[in-house]
């Protein structure tokens, strides 16, 4: 394994199944009975849904009784058929299919991205033949299919199904992981908190399989407002590096700047919690904690940075620059001193734009350093978008002779500004990484990667 910078954590695929024979002889034996299946079933014009096990002998030339003299009969064991025949406008249509037929084409759609339609192939098959060798992956990957088309709630069901009908087996912990993300996508956070718990229990994850399952956790709990224990959790995935860090190399550094960027958030939503007040005792009192939160919040968004992931880079970069405009923003929420009437008013007001003017200083600078981070990264995020917006605002509200950067025009003094920015929310859940997920040539059912789509 090597230590990945791209945002793309552990491998989390399509499921692939085989037949126990060969490949050859089943194709053979498929066509040879779906003739004679076809036949038969046309010239008897039945109309009801069936479904055939059927067994072939192959030999050449006549069929003697088996003897000493002739040999063994060879014999090959027939998947399941099933013949489901349908009456319409132009008669009684008549389709044969077997599992491995359905598991093939459902496995094409998927890698096409055509997911409802894989996700419909699946799930004939698993009605057709749910006791079949291709049943446990086609769960799983119909799971996938609805994650493809964010039809979160029948992924849950896919994978829940899968995880009660094959409980041990390795496929049931991908399926967890995929379970907790699909709660996550429907914001049902006290679920995806106690999948991923369960999922902590288990005695067979490797060390990115823990940290990923610690960070999702982390961030149900973040969700649901309990700092103090997210917190926790998102500080045991760090530890767990720690310990671990001269064991085992991590496939990808994706969770570790996750969770540094949660925790940079969490003393970021207590710093934007503290309001200053008056009096002005009670105002020296409030900035103290205000400005030890923002230095708090601004040290772990730098160490998110130096994971140099660029997903949490770019938007701990951004966050850095609205700590400032943000403590700018509450000194000027703070109500003028009743005493003052006035001319006195306007003359507070403007010194006091003076004194706290360094903070937007602070904020342009942070926007315009993340745009130039993100142009030597050479990748492009959402989080670009958002420092180009704010910087041509701050350009606007301070108006200094500054280079340029790439991509941003400052905004003329005279023209329409755009509504400042709030603070942007909280990135969605851990991404499904990757897109659809490669095709996979039949093979071990066993040995087969998982990627999350």
């Amino acid at each position: 394994m090597h230590h990945s910078k791209s945002p793309a954590p552990s491998d989390r695929s399509l499921r692939s199944a085989s037949p126990n024979h060969p490949a050859m002889v089943r194709h053979a034996r498929r066509l040879q009975g779906r003739r004679a299946l076809h036949a038969t079933w046309w010239n008897l014009g039945f109309s009801a849904v069936v479904a055939a096990s059927l067994g072939a002998c192959a030999t050449s030339g006549a069929h003697p009784p088996a003897g000493p003299e002739s040999g063994p009969v060879v014999k090959y064991e027939m998947d399941p058929i099933r013949i489901d025949a349908t009456h319409g406008p132009g008669g009684t249509q008549i389709e044969a299919y077997d599992a491995p037929e359905l598991f093939e084409q459902a496995g094409v759609a998927l890698s096409d991205r055509r997911f409802e339609a894989a996700a419909k192939l699946y799930a004939k098959l698993l009605k057709g033949f749910p006791d079949s060798a291709y049943a446990r992956a086609s769960l799983y990957n119909m799971g996938l299919a609805h994650i493809g088309s964010r039809n979160w709630a029948d992924g849950v069901d896919a994978f829940k199904r899968l995880i009660e009908k094959y409980p041990t087996h390795a496929d049931a912990k991908d399926a967890s992981f995929q379970l907790g993300a699909c709660y996550a996508e429907q914001t049902n956070w006290p679920a995806s908190a106690e999948v991923f718990a369960r999922v902590l229990e288990r005695s067979d994850l490797s060390a990115d399989d823990r940290i990923e399952a610690l960070a999702r956790r982390g961030f149900a709990q973040f969700n649901l407002g309990d700092l103090d224990t997210a917190e926790k959790t998102f500080r045991a995935v760090l530890s767990y590096r720690q310990k671990i860090e001269n064991e085992e190399r991590l496939a990808t550094d994706f969770y570790l700047a996750f969770s540094q960027y949660h925790l940079a958030q969490i003393s970021h939503r207590r710093f934007q919690a503290v309001e200053l007040r008056l009096p002005e005792a009670q105002m020296d009192k409030d900035l103290d904690q205000k400005a030890s939160l923002l230095l708090q919040a601004q040290r772990s968004y730098i160490e998110t940075i130096k994971y140099g992931n660029p997903a949490w880079a770019s938007a701990a970069g951004f966050q850095v620059g609205s700590l400032y405009e943000e403590l700018y923003d509450a000194f000027m929420r703070v109500p003028i001193p009743p005493e003052l009437q006035a001319e006195a008013r306007e003359v507070y007001q403007e010194e006091l734009h003076k004194k706290i003017r360094v903070l937007l200083e602070k904020s342009m600078r942070w926007q315009r350093e993340n745009l130039l981070m993100i142009e030597r990264l050479g990748v492009n995020t959402d989080w670009a978008e958002k420092s180009k917006l704010a910087y041509t605002k701050l350009v606007k509200l301070l108006e200094p002779k500054i280079p340029g950067v790439p991509g941003v025009t400052p905004a003329p003094a005279d023209a329409p500004g755009k509504p400042p920015l709030a603070p942007p929310p909280t990135p969605p859940a851990p991404p499904h990484r990757g897109d659809a997920p490669d095709r996979t040539p039949p093979g071990d059912a066993d040995a087969v990667g998982r990627q999350v789509l």
